[in-house]
């Protein structure tokens, strides 16, 4: 009954008796409580309009990237969903996709993010590019030197991963070597150098600032390694550190994630853009002979720690 609540029997009685009606008792007698009770505003709960259920459902629930059946098994399982596969994806060629804009005079400034795997300097440092960017720099500059229109890439070595070092190691003779092998490696001219972890979040603020001091307002930014050398970690890092709403790269330790040229959104200031590129094939690294269970078996994730060895 309307403004009447059952009081709890004393005694334990059979269910199958009907509550009588001295158990009833009045809440209140005031007809002010009757017409609040009338007008449903006890009753009946404060409900929103659909639209708003729906405006507010959508501010809760972030919209989720949708993504190709071989980068969800890359995210979520860390193999490619069909190895047979892989064979038949068309190789990505550098020299007539990158090269040929890195040579072009005209346009905005053109920055090479070289991206080197710390545990694997050697071995992941894209030589090929590297004699590719300094013959492309040395001809635009002795153009420009003429009075003519030259485009002069910047070239920026990005040692990644360094949190797989040991901590003894001097930062001051690393970056003194890492200088002298990418100048042996091919790099003849090196813009700035840096260290960085994605992981641990180590100088990626530093590397960001610095791309785009150099990149300018209208640059073009190339990020360029190996394969598996960490180029889309580097990349959601930099995303992450800048806070732009950029749909993240898909992250795996299987080389050959990213299949073309991506070019990444809400990163750079202004009109600049930036570029991830495919992992190169390096024929003198020696993982890249390996089978996908034997790169398991030396796929490096924890801090290397150095051994001595006595011989008799």
């Amino acid at each position: 009954l309307v403004g009447f609540f059952i009081k709890p029997p004393t005694k334990t009685k059979d269910p199958t008796l009907k509550t009588s009606s001295r158990h009833l008792v009045p809440v209140s007698t005031e007809p002010e409580f009757t017409a609040f009770l009338k007008k449903g505003l006890i009753l009946e709960e404060k409900r929103e309009s659909p639209d708003l259920e729906e405006e507010n459902l959508d501010k809760e629930m972030p919209e989720k990237p949708v993504v190709c059946a071989r980068c969800h098994s890359l995210r979520h399982y860390g193999k490619v969903k069909d190895p047979t596969m892989e064979n038949l994806l068309p190789e990505f060629d550098f020299d007539h996709t990158v090269g040929r804009r890195l040579g072009s005079v005209s346009g905005g400034r053109s920055v090479v993010l070289m991206v080197v795997d710390a545990s694997d300097f050697d071995g992941s440092f894209p030589r090929k590019v590297a004699k590719l960017v300094s013959d492309v720099t040395e001809e635009n500059y002795s153009a420009w030197k003429q009075g003519k229109s030259g485009n002069v890439p910047r070239v920026v070595l990005v040692v990644t991963k360094i949190d797989l070092l040991p901590s003894s190691l001097s930062p001051t003779r690393f970056e003194h070597w890492a200088r002298q092998r990418a100048r042996e490696g091919g790099a003849s001219k090196i813009a700035k150098l840096h260290f960085v972890s994605p992981v641990k979040d180590w100088g990626v603020k530093n590397l960001v600032d610095d791309v785009v001091e150099m990149a300018g307002p209208r640059g073009t930014v190339w990020a360029v390694g190996a394969q598996n050398a960490g180029k889309s970690t580097l990349i959601n890092a930099i995303g992450k550190c800048v806070g732009g709403k950029i749909g993240f790269l898909t992250e795996a330790p299987v080389p050959g994630t990213t299949l073309g040229l991506l070019r990444v959104e809400g990163v750079l200031p202004g009109q600049a853009k930036l570029f991830d590129t495919p992992g190169l094939l390096q024929p003198h690294q020696m993982t890249t002979r390996l089978t996908r269970e034997e790169q398991k078996l030396v796929y490096i994730s924890k801090e290397l720690k150095p051994r001595t060895y006595r011989i008799k």
